[in-house]
C-alpha cells in the first residue's frame, strides 16, 4: 500500500484494470488526465476495505454488486464533484429571464411544474432551481412543483437531503439570496424547511436503462439540468442518456448541459437555443426544425426571448372515424388485437411511444373489453403529463377488470400527481389488498405517508418494500416497474432509509 508521504499511483497495467471495471460498471470514464484522480480514489477505497493490495481490492470489487456498501464507497471517493450555488451565471440568467418563466407560463392552468437536476452531487444546483422558484412566483405553495436531484453517490444525497452548507458554496452567490432562505448557525446555512420539502432526492444511476419511468419519478419532465457530467462518460453512453432525456421531456421541455458540453453528435435529436450567452437545449415540437438547423449547418439559433407556446388541443380517447371515401386500412390494425396488443407492448419496450399509442388506440378501437390496453394507454399518457386522459383510460381499464392491480397502482400515482392523498393513499391500499406483496405500492405509501407528516407507518412500509425486493431474485424485474429490477430498487429503497423529513411527491411519476 502507498505510504503517506508517497503520492498514489498506479502502474499501466493496474490503471487499465480499474479504468475498465469502473467504466463497465457505472459508466464512468478516467481517461489519462484523469489517472492520478482515480488511483487517490482506488488506494484510499482499498485501505478502508482492509485489502492487502489492489489485485485482492480489483478482486473483491468484480466478485460484489455495484449497489454494495464497497461500491459505494469507491463511487463516493471517485465523484464527489466541487459545486456551488447559483454555478454559471449565464445560465441561470437565461433560466432566470427565459426558460422558467415559459414553462410556468405553459402551465399556468394545472399549476404544474416538474424539473429534474440528474447527477446533483450535494444539492447545491436544484435548491438553486428552488430559490428560483421562489422568486419567479408569488403564489409558489399553490403549485404542484416536483425538483427530483438525483445521483449515484449516495453519500452526496445525505448531504444534499440534510442541505446544510458551508460559506464556501455561497462564492459566487449574492448575500441577499441567503438570508431569506438560509438560516445561519455555528458556521453553517441551513436551508429553510419550506425550501428544501420542494426537493426530493434519489438514487439513480444515468448509465441505467430505467428512465423514463413510473417508478423513478423521471417522466413527463419541463426541465432537465445535467451539467457537467459528460466529460466523465464515453461519447456512446452520453448519447444515450440524451436519448433517454429526450424521452423524458415534455413536447417544448428543455435540457441544460455544461457550457463546455455542447455537442451536435450527442444532442442532435434537440433544436439548439442560444439565450443570454448561454446554449441550451429544447425538444423541439416538430422535427424538422432540428433538421432545418442541422442542414444550415448552426447548432446555435440566435433566440429572442420565447414566447409561451401554443397549447395543443387534447387528443381524442379513440381514433376519430374517416368519413368519405374508404381508404387501406394499416397493416396492423388488420391484425388480430391480441398479436396487436404484443406489438406495442414490444413497442414499448424499446421506447417507441408514439408507435405503440397508435396500436394501442387500433386495438382498443376493434376491441374495447381489453382491459389491459387500456391501462397500457393510461401509462403512455401519464407519462407524457396528460394526467386526466390517464385516469380516464384508467378508471376504464378498472371497469372492464376491477381485479388489475396495475391499474389501481397507476390511477394512486394519478391522484398522488393532483395532490388528491386522501384518494392516492386509498388506492395504494387496494392495491395491496389485492397484491399484499405488491412492491412498488409499499414504496410509494411510505413516500406518502412521510410527506403527511406519519413516520411511522411510512417506515413500516417502507422496510417491508425492502424484505420484499431483497427476497426476489436480483435481475427479476419488479410488477409494474417499467423494467426496473429487484436489485435497482433495492438500491433506491436503501438510499432513503433514515431520511429525516418528508420529501414531497416521491415515487410517483
Amino acid at each position: 500500500m502507498a505510504t503517506m508521504n508517497q503520492r498514489p499511483q498506479l502502474t499501466d497495467e493496474e490503471y487499465a484494470r480499474f479504468r475498465d471495471l469502473v467504466q463497465e460498471r457505472t459508466g464512468l470514464l478516467f481517461g489519462p488526465r484523469q489517472r492520478e484522480a482515480l488511483a487517490g480514489g482506488v488506494w484510499a477505497a482499498a485501505g478502508r476495505a482492509g485489502c492487502d493490495g489492489l489485485e485482492e481490492y480489483n478482486g473483491l470489487l468484480k466478485a460484489t454488486q455495484t449497489d454494495s456498501v464497497l461500491w459505494d464507497d469507491l463511487i463516493g471517493a471517485l465523484t464527489v464533484g466541487e459545486t456551488y450555488f447559483f454555478r454559471d451565471p449565464a445560465q441561470f440568467n437565461a433560466l432566470r429571464r427565459h426558460i422558467l418563466p415559459e414553462i410556468i407560463a405553459r402551465h399556468g392552468d394545472d399549476r404544474r411544474l416538474r424539473i429534474w437536476s440528474a447527477a446533483c452531487a450535494t444539492g447545491e444546483e436544484p435548491y438553486s432551481i428552488a430559490i428560483l422558484l421562489c422568486q419567479l412566483l408569488p403564489d409558489v405553495a399553490r403549485w404542484n412543483i416536483l425538483i427530483l436531484g438525483t445521483d449515484i453517490n449516495k453519500r452526496a444525497l445525505e448531504r444534499a437531503r440534510e442541505g446544510c452548507y458551508r460559506p464556501w458554496s455561497f462564492r459566487q452567490t449574492e448575500p441577499s439570496i441567503q438570508e431569506p432562505y438560509f438560516v445561519y448557525q455555528d458556521g453553517f446555512y441551513q436551508i429553510k424547511a419550506e425550501v428544501r420539502e420542494m426537493l426530493t432526492f434519489a438514487y439513480l444511476n444515468l448509465v441505467e436503462d430505467i428512465y423514463p419511468s413510473l417508478a423513478t419519478n423521471t417522466n413527463a419532465m419541463d426541465l432537465i439540468l445535467c451539467r457537467n457530467v459528460a466529460i466523465y462518460f464515453p461519447e456512446a453512453v452520453m448519447q444515450g442518456i440524451a436519448g433517454r432525456f429526450h424521452r423524458c421531456l415534455l413536447p417544448a421541455g428543455w435540457l441544460i448541459v455544461g457550457a463546455s458540453e455542447t455537442n451536435v453528435s450527442i444532442y442532435g435529436q434537440f433544436a439548439a437555443r442560444h439565450l443570454d450567452g448561454a446554449t441550451v437545449y429544447q425538444k423541439a415540437e416538430k422535427r424538422e426544425e432540428v433538421e432545418r438547423q442541422r442542414s444550415s449547418g448552426r447548432d446555435i439559433q440566435q433566440t429572442p426571448p420565447l414566447p409561451s407556446p401554443p397549447v395543443p388541443p387534447p387528443r381524442p380517447f379513440l381514433p376519430e372515424r374517416v368519413q368519405g371515401e374508404p381508404h387501406p386500412v394499416p397493416a396492423h390494425e388488420a391484425k388480430p388485437p391480441l398479436e396487436v396488443y404484443q406489438e406495442a407492448l414490444g413497442l414499448l419496450q424499446q421506447g417507441r411511444d408514439e408507435e405503440a399509442e397508435r396500436r394501442l388506440r387500433a386495438c382498443v378501437e376493434s376491441h374495447p373489453d381489453l382491459a389491459p390496453a387500456h391501462y397500457q394507454m393510461a401509462r403512455i399518457l401519464a407519462n407524457q403529463g396528460k394526467l386526466e386522459e390517464a385516469q380516464s383510460w384508467c378508471e376504464q381499464a378498472l371497469r372492464r377488470d376491477p381485479l388489475l392491480v396495475a391499474a389501481h397502482y397507476t390511477l394512486a400515482l394519478i391522484y398522488q400527481e393532483t395532490a388528491a392523498l386522501d384518494e392516492a393513499v386509498s388506492r395504494l391500499k387496494k392495491t395491496l389488498y389485492l397484491d399484499p406483496d405488491f412492491i412498488l405500492a409499499h414504496f410509494s405509501l411510505a413516500n406518502l405517508y412521510q410527506q403527511m407528516g406519519r413516520p411511522e407507518q411510512a417506515g413500516r412500509h417502507r422496510a417491508h418494500a425492502v424484505r420484499l425486493a431483497a427476497r426476489m431474485p436480483r435481475d427479476d424485474v419488479v410488477p409494474g416497474s417499467d423494467g426496473l429490477t429487484a436489485a435497482r430498487l433495492l438500491t433506491m429503497l436503501q438510499a432513503t432509509l433514515g431520511e429525516g423529513h418528508g420529501e414531497r411527491r416521491s415515487g410517483r411519476f
